[in-house]
C-alpha cells in the first residue's frame, strides 16, 4: 500500500511540472507598429505640505529598428492632463487647452516642454535598457529612467510559473531615488497574456532603503511588450511621504 502511495504521488508530481511548460521571455516588437499608451499617475504627498496629484499621459510608442539584438523604440508624448490639490491651492494643465490662469502657466512650463518631442530608447531582448535619448533641451533635470520603464527586466534563462528572478536600475537626475533592486516572479499565463509580479526596495545614493515598490505587468505573448501594468511606489524623504500609484495601458 505503501509503495502505491508512493507512486501515486511521484506520478502526480510528475505530470504537475510538465503541465508547467517554460517559456523564454524575448521582446519580439512588430517593427513600424505604433503602440498608443494611456499612462496614469495618482501622487499622494503626505507632508508639511500635503499635495495630491493626478497626472493623465498620453504617448505613441513606435518600435523602429530590430538591429544586433537590440530594438529601438521611438516615444512620443501627445497630451498630458495635470490636476493638483495642495488644499488652499489648486492647479490644472490640460496640453490640449491654452493656460487660463497663471497657476495653469506654470504647470506648463514644466510639462509643455515634452509634448510632441521624440525620445529614442534602446532595450535588449530581454528589456533592459541599453540607452534613452533625449531631445535638447530636455536632458537636464529628466530621470531617463522613467521612460525605459516600458518594459520590465525579463530573466535570462526560461522560466515556469513560480519562478523568480532580480534585477537592478540606476536611476538618473532622480531627487530621491539613486538605485532600485526588484525580484520578479512569474505569476501565470492567462487568455490575455503572461502575468509577471514585481516586489522591490527603492535607495538612496548612501543605500539606505526609502521606499518599496510593488505590482504587476501583463505582457503580450506574441510580443512580450507590456500590455498594461499597475506599480505602487511608497517613498519617505525630506520629511514626507510620497506614494504613487501608476497604471498603464497599451493598445
Amino acid at each position: 500500500m505503501k509503495r502505491y502511495i508512493i507512486t501515486g504521488v511521484a506520478m502526480f508530481m510528475g505530470l504537475l511540472s510538465f503541465g508547467q511548460k517554460t517559456v523564454d521571455f524575448k521582446l519580439n516588437p512588430e517593427i513600424g507598429k505604433p503602440l498608443n499608451i494611456d499612462m496614469i499617475v495618482k501622487t499622494d504627498i503626505d507632508g508639511p505640505q500635503s499635495i495630491i496629484m493626478d497626472m493623465n499621459m498620453k504617448m505613441t510608442m513606435t518600435p523602429t529598428k530590430n538591429e544586433n539584438e537590440q530594438f529601438t523604440i521611438e516615444s512620443v508624448t501627445n497630451g498630458i492632463k495635470v490636476d493638483v490639490d495642495a488644499g488652499m491651492m489648486t492647479m490644472t494643465y490640460n496640453s490640449a487647452e491654452e493656460p487660463k490662469d497663471e497657476m495653469s502657466k506654470m504647470l506648463a512650463e514644466q510639462f509643455s516642454k515634452i509634448i510632441g518631442q521624440t525620445i529614442t530608447i534602446v532595450l535588449t531582448p530581454k528589456g533592459k535598457p541599453v540607452q534613452v535619448l533625449l531631445p535638447d533641451g530636455l536632458a537636464e533635470g529628466i530621470d531617463k529612467t522613467a521612460f525605459s520603464n516600458i518594459s520590465t527586466p525579463l530573466p535570462e534563462e526560461p522560466v515556469s510559473p513560480g519562478s523568480t528572478w532580480q534585477s537592478t536600475a540606476e536611476m538618473e537626475n532622480n531627487p530621491f531615488i539613486s538605485k532600485t533592486e526588484t525580484t520578479s516572479t512569474f505569476r501565470e499565463e492567462t487568455t490575455d497574456g503572461f502575468v509577471i509580479d514585481v516586489t522591490g526596495k527603492l535607495l538612496d545614493k548612501t543605500a539606505n532603503e526609502i521606499g518599496t515598490l510593488a505590482g504587476s505587468y501583463t505582457l503580450d505573448k506574441q510580443t512580450l511588450f507590456t500590455k498594461s501594468s499597475q506599480i505602487k511606489t511608497s517613498i519617505e524623504a525630506q520629511g514626507a511621504k510620497i506614494v504613487s500609484d501608476v497604471t498603464m495601458n497599451v493598445q
